[in-house]
């Protein structure tokens, strides 16, 4: 089995779960280019992609980058959830019933934290090209609609220095900050092999399609 993964999932993996496994880090700045990250897979995926194998992807739709993804050979593997946030609460419906909780929330995990491009390293990043007043500004700009930053704990990592960062932003922009719990069942499984229901689990040949991943769409059970 290979595991191809972005480091927010990666990172959430319990201890010594990837042992024997052959297992490649995508880096987690693709996310911030679906047509890049698309690419990567691919590329990541044809270089894995031999005959009897099994491909399994620690991504979820992720801005449809895996939408068209196909192997000649293997079996690719791929969780049926629109993102990790919606991975890390457990399917899409927990992240839109969370979602449905507060106006414009900001979800953060802790490898997504240590390891991925957030709001508060887009805050620095500012300060150092704009200065604190303008940084400021902007942020809230970018910020408007939103009034919480949701902390999901999968408990597997100390946020330690992260959440002290989470919250002076947080006091800083006036968002409320509030623990979610969170789950690595999807996680989990993603190396023990139960690929039940939450997995696209796709033969050689067939090319992953919004259907896949959303088959209420095409079903009729989508709410109108």
């Amino acid at each position: 089995m290979t595991l191809i993964g972005c480091p927010a999932v990666l990172g959430e993996m319990a201890d010594g779960a990837v042992q024997g496994i052959e297992c490649q880090k995508l880096e987690a700045r693709l996310h911030l280019s679906p047509t890049l990250l698309r690419e990567a897979l691919a590329s990541a995926v044809a270089e894995a992609d031999r005959p009897g194998s099994t491909i399994v992807l620690a991504f979820g739709m992720c801005s449809h980058a895996v939408l068209g993804l196909k192997t000649k050979h293997a079996t690719l593997v791929v969780p049926k959830v629109d993102d990790c946030i919606a991975m890390f609460l457990g399917s899409n419906a927990a992240f839109e019933a969370e979602s449905a909780k507060a106006r414009g929330t900001y979800y953060v995990a802790g490898a997504y934290l240590d390891e991925c491009d957030t709001i508060f390293s887009d805050h620095e990043a500012l300060i150092e090209k704009r200065g604190l007043e303008r940084a400021d500004k902007m942020m809230r700009l970018l910020l408007e609609g939103y009034s919480r930053i949701a902390i999901i704990d999968l408990g597997r990592r100390a946020l330690g220095p992260s959440l002290t960062k989470v919250m002076d932003f947080a006091k800083r922009f006036n968002l409320a900050v509030e623990p979610v719990q969170g789950t690595t069942r999807i996680v989990d499984a993603l190396v023990t092999g139960e690929w039940g229901d939450d997995f696209v689990v796709a033969p050689p040949g067939h090319e992953l399609t919004l259907a896949d991943f959303r088959p209420e769409f095409f079903s009729g059970g989508a709410k109108r």
